[in-house]
């Protein structure tokens, strides 16, 4: 069952696993490429003002890596040096972007997402029976470092597809949200942006939208990716999503990068593994067979 297991999930799990290491190296990607106090307040309120005049947009992106600002969802970056559109599309972020597709829906929207979720149920199907084949000898073997490898590297290699199962049907762990008091309202997308940079370096600005009468901000906060209200009075934190934390791997800057970068190398060396030994053992059984055909 194992095995069988294993083989009728491979193709996905294995375009999951690929794609789910190159997602690993964003939160990477966005903290190596963000220089303090490198972004102008004054300037993205003059994008703001000539991108937005009557204040409709609910949300603005702004992208360390290629140092733009997407202003709502029309998905125009504005160079925020020169305040003009860009000349093309961040490479960078379209490869991501289209890594995420491939990750989440495997470019096939629903039937994709389906396929995606059932083979994350699949896979931990295979983790309860690979527990329950046991431990066995570590040797120097193609065998034995594949059953190494998944007893030295379960608690973490389990965070996978346990949190993204979590991301899937919406479980955060955090309280419902109560709604901000009328004090707390910001009126524009302008003002939030003022007071988010009244608090903070804007340089650290990952979004901001407006929500509920209020806004909220995404600011890069000591490596993680912290979501905040932004009211009136100032910046408040909100509660941490830490499956979305966890399964994205921005919780801890280049330290969390990795380590969902490791993992994801853990589950590709062991689908690779068994998919392999159960090759080998196969072609051996034929061989034997035609063998004894012979003799």
């Amino acid at each position: 069952m194992h095995r069988w297991s294993a083989l009728v999930f491979a193709l996905p799990l294995l375009v999951v696993f690929v794609t789910g290491f190159l997602l690993a190296l964003e939160p990477a990607t966005v903290v190596s490429s963000m220089a303090p106090h490198s972004v102008d307040a004054a300037k993205l309120e003059a994008i703001l003002a000539k991108q937005d005049p009557e204040g409709k947009a609910d949300r603005i992106v702004l992208q360390p890596y290629s140092r733009a600002l997407v202003v709502g969802n029309r998905g125009v970056a504005i160079d925020v040096d020169t305040g003009e559109p860009s000349a093309a599309p961040s490479a960078v972020l379209s490869f991501f972007q289209v890594v995420r597709n491939i990750h989440e829906k495997l470019l096939l929207e629903k039937v994709g997402e389906l396929v995606v979720v059932i083979s994350t149920f699949g896979l931990l199907a295979l983790f309860v029976l690979g527990v329950f084949l046991g431990p066995r000898p570590m040797r120097n073997t193609l065998s034995g470092w594949h059953t190494g490898t998944a007893w030295v590297a379960l608690p973490l290699i389990l965070v996978a597809p346990v949190t993204g199962l979590m991301m899937y049907y919406k479980v955060t762990f955090t309280a419902a949200d109560p709604g901000m008091h009328a004090t707390a309202n910001v009126a524009s997308m302008s003002e939030a942006l003022r007071i988010v940079a009244r608090d903070r370096d804007l340089s650290t600005l990952l979004s901001l939208r407006l929500r509920k009468g209020a806004a909220e901000a995404r600011l890069l906060d000591g490596g993680e990716y912290r979501t905040y209200t932004v009211t009136a009075e100032g910046l408040a934190p909100r509660p941490r999503n830490w499956p979305k934390l966890l399964h994205e791997g921005n919780w801890a800057g280049l330290w969390s990068a990795g380590a969902s970068a490791l993992v994801a190398l853990a589950l590709m060396t062991l689908l690779g593994t068994g998919v392999f030994i159960w090759g080998r053992r196969k072609a051996k059984r034929r061989r034997i067979l035609a063998e004894r055909a012979l003799a």
